[in-house]
């Protein structure tokens, strides 16, 4: 009996994973992103153009905000940031049907905020990047210089912030070379870090 909530804790132990804090689970949502077309997410900085057929007062192009958030006639505020350009449409649309009922909304991105990355540690040129369009975990890697001497490149953190708080993956540089692992498109805010 005196057994039984040690092997409990041993379960719980193994099933968790002991990384402290790293996402240990196999990189589900990094793998499947990967081996698709990207879906473009709306960031803090894009500009959007939101057109609303019939209603020129109504349409226009509005400005995504550091809150994620955007302004647009009869409905103010609405949240963009971290939405896909249809699930954005649709939020408008249906937030308009209130106002103009047969309300038929097109959304399109005329200017995309550029891609803000970090590089920590071990890199020949860490510090803060920028890309003008969609980056992936090696291509931040190769603007950074790749690895300085003596980096681990088996052991690069990829830190994420989302909805549920920061997560953390650990990826092999080699894997994802050798296409084991998935290279996944970095989000504007990701840190890569490696000792």
């Amino acid at each position: 009996m005196r057994l039984l909530p040690v092997i409990v804790v041993i379960l719980f132990v193994l099933q968790t994973g002991c990384a402290g804090g790293v996402d240990s689970r196999p990189l589900d949502e990094l793998q499947s992103a990967s081996g698709k077309a990207p879906v473009y997410m709306i960031r803090s900085g894009d500009t959007l153009n939101v057109q609303v057929w019939g209603e020129p007062e109504v349409s226009g192009e509005v400005f995504v905000r550091d809150d994620g958030k955007v302004s647009i006639k009869l409905i103010n505020e609405i949240h963009a940031q971290g939405l896909t350009i249809e699930e954005f449409t649709k939020n408008v649309t249906q937030e308009l049907k209130r106002y103009i009922p047969a309300a038929s909304v097109v959304v399109s991105v005329v200017q995309s905020a550029p891609v803000k990355y970090f590089l920590l540690g071990a890199f020949q040129r860490p510090g803060e990047h920028r890309s003008e369009g969609s980056v992936t975990f090696l291509q931040a890697i190769a603007t950074g210089g790749g690895f300085a001497p003596f980096a681990n490149p088996g052991t690069v953190t990829l830190i994420r912030k989302s909805p549920d708080g920061e997560k953390r993956y650990v990826l092999d540089y080699n894997e994802v070379i050798s296409g084991d692992e998935p290279n996944p498109q970095l989000q504007s805010g990701d840190v890569l870090a490696v000792e």
